[in-house]
């Protein structure tokens, strides 16, 4: 966990929160945080590269699509920890259990195969969405 908690404060402290939609009008680009700046799936995508580079196992991460605090849609980083799952946020240097989280959890990667995601419907409103 300490390191779950040293890499989020290091992403959360060195990118600067930006909207990175592309200047070619396609929408939004998930990829790593550009010149320090970047919006949540690049803050997620970043610590996901962090925490691997530190020796974290890939299988243990993955990325999760959730409704956040003001009916916007959000990306966090999830780790799988033996005691469940924990999110590591743009907007909260905390690591937190996913339950503990005011998120709704839409879709989340695939923890081995990172080009499938499942629907994960979880969180307070989840039954509007079944």
């Amino acid at each position: 966990m300490p390191l779950l908690r040293k890499v989020t404060r290091a992403v959360n402290l060195h990118v600067i929160s930006t909207e990175d939609r592309s200047a070619s009008g396609n929408g939004d680009v998930w990829t790593l945080p550009s010149n320090g700046r970047g919006d949540c799936e690049d803050y997620a995508l970043q610590k996901m590269k962090d925490l691997i580079d530190a020796g974290f196992p890939a299988n243990r991460l993955a990325l999760s699509v959730v409704i956040g605090l003001r009916d916007e849609n959000h990306v966090v980083l999830i780790a799988r920890m033996d005691d469940g799952d924990y999110v590591l946020d743009n907007l909260n240097n905390a690591v937190k259990p996913w339950r503990a989280t005011p998120y709704t959890f839409l879709a989340t990667q695939d923890f081995r195969a990172k080009s499938t995601w499942r629907v994960t419907l979880a969180g307070p409103r989840a039954n509007e969405f079944s």
